[in-house]
């Protein structure tokens, strides 16, 4: 965690602890308010009939990257989200979060996906509604 977001230490962790997240096999690599990077190693029962990640395996690494970035410093929950799949996932995908703009009632990011040889799997912009103000 970068020094900007320690105070936010028990959020990331209850977003590191959701029980989907643990058992899809996502890892945070790192955090900041502006980037948020996660990992998941590709488990069998998440590749599709051609042995390659399922788009559904690729976008439960990218909506719970989301989810972290946008609920880092208050609570927000999805509103939308726009993927474009690239080429077959495989290995370790890295997901990438960066905002594109923050308002009171909108957070929008760019979320990344990328294989372990740096191509890029997925793009999306996701935009999540902000239920509460900063504490």
């Amino acid at each position: 965690m970068s020094p900007d977001t320690v105070e936010f230490a028990d959020r990331v962790m209850d977003m590191y602890n959701a029980p989907y997240a643990r058992d899809a096999g996502i890892e945070i690599s790192r955090i900041s308010r502006d980037e948020v990077v996660c990992t998941m190693e590709l488990k069998p029962h998440q590749m599709n009939s051609h042995g390659r990640a399922h788009g559904a395996a690729i976008y439960v690494l990218l909506d719970h990257t989301f989810a972290i970035a946008t609920n880092l410093t208050k609570d927000c929950t999805g509103q939308n989200t726009n993927v474009s799949f690239h080429r077959p996932g495989f290995g370790k995908l890295t997901a990438v979060a960066t905002p594109i703009n923050r308002s009171r009632s909108l957070e929008i990011y760019d979320v990344r996906v990328m294989n372990e040889d740096g191509k890029l799997v997925a793009s999306s912009v996701c935009t999540a509604f902000v239920l509460k103000k900063e504490e």
